[in-house]
């Protein structure tokens, strides 16, 4: 009886349209979003696409699921660090080494040691991530190690060492074989502490070409005025590549280091004194350009006046503007042309009236201009001629 009443009541009851809210999905939190991993298959899962990573982008992406985990997976990564799959055991280390975490260190620090497992590039990589005191004392400790190239990677990892790494690659790169001195080098450079200057410098004089590349580079990095000397005289260094490294070494250091190439410029070698005239239009000094303009007027060798016309076009100051325009009228075609590239690198309203005046005296008339022949009978057939130089 009640069945057949509700059955009654039913279609005289007005139907209900369906609502929007009936079909918004709640918004998760911010941290479900963001600082936790999928769900989908779980922390063995994520370990898997970790261990199948082959690519960079790969393994960067299952490492930040790896991190943002809410599962303990150290001892898993640790694992793998010490098991027998070396590509897999490589990324380990790495992981390892951005979270950070001291329990795994003495793992790192087996796998450093132990140069035939070929891990010891990525165990001091990580050490160095790492940040701590403890891990710093173990590379510190490792730059002992009968291997050179353990003591080569710990070298690269101190780079992350800060202050307290100083003292020890200085060391090393007094008395380090070729390779460690050359990351010795380079990590104090990143480092850039001005407690290192002496070293470098002295560096400078190495017998290996990379060494004093690197100890240039660190210099200009740390920007000493204490070697700009130094520098200055790896201007003249037999490889091009130091010279270069020690002209923008000095350019980076700027003003402090003009005495230094200033003194260059009185040097007997014409070579060392266009290098100096080269290098300071590199580094665009306007206090440079009254020495400058002494050996654009005084110099005896072209190529020296040469190069300190480029070095006032480099530096574009108006003051040079007038003292290039006399240079116009020297005795050398090829500083005529020199001065004139630096006038029109200059871009000054009187530099342009100048070059616009030069161009109106040597334009040439527009009539033939016969070949001339050293045949004088031929010469005299001609009533007009040009000679054109």
């Amino acid at each position: 009886m009640e069945d057949s009443e509700q059955k009654r009541i039913e279609p005289n009851r007005k139907s209900e349209l369906p609502r929007l809210s009936d079909y918004t999905i709640a918004p998760e939190s911010a941290y479900n979003r963001f600082n936790s991993a999928p769900d989908v298959g779980g922390v063995a899962a994520i370990l898997a696409e970790f261990d199948a990573a082959t690519r960079s982008d790969q393994y960067s992406q299952a490492l930040r699921k790896l991190i943002k985990s809410k599962h303990n997976i150290i001892p898993d990564l640790i694992a793998r660090l010490d098991g027998n799959d070396l590509a897999i055991a490589k990324k380990a280390a790495l992981a390892l080494g951005y979270m950070q975490s001291p329990q795994a260190i003495p793992n790192l620090v087996e796998a450093l040691a132990d140069p035939d497992r070929q891990l010891y590039t990525h165990a001091a990589t990580a050490l160095g991530c790492m940040g701590t005191m403890e891990a710093l004392r173990w590379l510190i400790k490792m730059l002992n190690h009968k291997s050179i190239h353990v003591q080569a990677a710990v070298a690269k990892a101190l780079a992350r060492g800060g202050l307290t790494a100083v003292s020890p690659l200085v060391d090393i790169l007094k008395r380090g074989e070729e390779l460690v001195r050359i990351h010795a080098a380079h990590s104090l450079g990143q480092i850039n502490s001005p407690l290192a200057v002496p070293a470098l410098i002295n560096a400078l004089a190495d017998s290996v070409r990379s060494v004093r590349l690197e100890a240039a580079w660190s210099l200009g990095q740390i920007r000493s005025p204490l070697a700009c000397n130094a520098l200055a005289a790896r201007l003249t260094d037999m490889d091009l590549s130091v010279q270069s490294q020690a002209a923008q070494a000095l350019k980076n250091i700027g003003s402090p280091c003009l005495p230094a190439l200033s003194e260059m410029l009185k040097n007997p070698s014409s070579d060392t004194r266009s290098i100096a005239a080269r290098t300071l239009g590199q580094m665009a000094i306007e206090e440079a350009v009254p020495i400058l303009i002494e050996v654009l007027y005084n110099d005896q060798f072209p190529h020296v006046r040469c190069n300190a016309a480029a070095a006032l076009g480099e530096i574009g100051s108006i003051d040079s503007v007038y003292p290039l325009s006399l240079m116009l009228k020297d005795s050398d075609r090829s500083v005529q042309n020199a001065v004139t590239r630096a006038l029109r690198r200059i871009n000054h309203p009187q530099a342009q009236e100048i070059l616009k005046s030069l161009s109106q005296s040597i334009s040439v008339p527009k009539y033939l201009v016969p070949t001339i022949s050293h045949n004088e009978d031929e010469i005299d057939n001609f009533a007009d001629y040009t000679i054109l130089q």
